[in-house]
């Protein structure tokens, strides 16, 4: 699959690693790394899909599709991505074509 054109990756996101830290009574958690931001091309699934995920009450998933960093090579399923509002749990992580783009599919975590 071919690079997207520029044009094509028309909306900000924010992905944010998460890292293991210690909470104040001594426990672990999970704690927000430095924010990335980067354009991106976003896609729903389609009407079909989206009624037949409101129909078994699923959550709402997007695929984000960035241009290739060193930095979003890194991430894992453990960050997360920040968009129209709400932050969208990693589900897996795709390099495209010679690694010239990477898709994350992601779901919905809040409103």
């Amino acid at each position: 699959m071919p690079r997207i054109a520029a044009g094509k990756r028309d909306r900000i996101v924010t992905f944010y690693p998460r890292e293991r830290g210690e909470g104040s009574l001594g426990t672990e958690i999970m704690v927000d790394g430095d924010p990335i931001r980067a354009w991106a091309n976003v896609r729903f699934g389609s009407g079909q899909d989206r009624r037949e995920m409101a129909q078994a009450g699923s959550s709402q998933t997007a695929t984000f599709r960035v241009l290739s960093t060193a930095t979003l090579r890194a991430a894992t399923e453990r960050w997360e991505i920040e968009f129209l509002g709400a932050r969208w749990g990693i589900q897996s992580i795709a390099p495209i074509g010679e690694a010239a783009d990477i898709e994350f599919t992601a779901t919905r975590r809040g409103s």
